[in-house]
Order: structure tokens, then sequence, then C-alpha cells
């Protein structure tokens, strides 16, 4: 009777790892994710082991430890150092990204301070004569101390 009780905890324990390992309780769902039929999804979600083919394709497509799926003990994920490299150079790569974007920004926000200061352009007597008025208010002020003749 003991031994029946530790199998349906243990088979209860199973299908909690094997849903958070594929994030879903749906069949159809882990059926896609895993590639394998509705009726063999909905059979592991019932507390049915896998195949070991369905198992090595759990822990190919989802880094997650079969010994850890199968008995809840050990390591979570398969460590190896393929996947441990690609985790690195992910993290890696985020921060280089951000890096980068911050820095790109930044560059844009200093050029556009730099646009908008005001800027002197001074005219040629010839060159005067070419340029035409657009509006009394844009014009500079004669009393204006930086418009003053040097």
């Amino acid at each position: 009777m003991s031994s029946e009780k530790t199998d349906i905890e243990e088979k209860k324990f199973y299908v909690e790892r094997l849903t958070e390992i594929c994030g879903t309780k749906q069949p159809n769902e882990l059926a896609q994710i895993l590639d394998i039929s509705y009726q063999a999804a909905r059979n592991y979600l019932n507390g049915r082991l896998p195949e070991a083919n369905v198992l090595l394709k759990i822990a190919e497509r989802t880094g997650y430890s079969v010994h850890w799926l199968l008995t809840g003990k050990g390591d979570k994920f398969v460590l190896k150092q393929d996947n441990l490299d690609t985790i690195i150079v992910s993290d890696q790569m985020k921060t280089f990204v951000r890096q980068q974007c911050l820095e790109v920004f930044t560059e844009l926000f200093e050029n556009q301070e730099s646009d908008s200061q005001e800027k002197v352009v001074k005219l040629t007597p010839n060159r005067i004569k070419a340029e035409k008025k657009i509006d009394e208010s844009l014009a500079p002020s004669k009393n204006d101390p930086k418009n003053s003749e040097e």
C-alpha cells in the first residue's frame, strides 16, 4: 500500500516537473513543443514516463536534465560545455548591445545639443545682397550686444 502511494506521489511530482520544463499543462501545446502526438503528450501529463528518445528530445530542446525530470534530484539543467558557452556569450552579447546602444544614444543627444546651440554666420558684402529677408522677427536686433560689429 505504501509503495502505491509513493508511486502516485512520484508521478505527481514528475508531472509538475514536466509542466515546469515545458511551461504548459495543455496536451496540445506539449505535443507541439516536443513534436509528439497529442495522445502521447496527454499520457505524459497523466504520469506516464516518456520513452528514452523523447526524454533526450526534452533535454535538447529545454536544457533541463533528464535525471532531474525523472527523479527531482541533482542539477536541474544540463551542464554541457556548449550550453555553458552559449549562456555566457548570450549574457556578454546583451551587455555589449546595451553598451553600444548607450553610446549611440549619448552621441545622438550630444549632437542634438550642439546643433541647437546658436551659430554665428558672417556674410561677406557680396553675399549680403544675395540673402533674402524672410521675417522681421528673425532679424537680429541692433541693440543686441551679440550683434555688435567688431
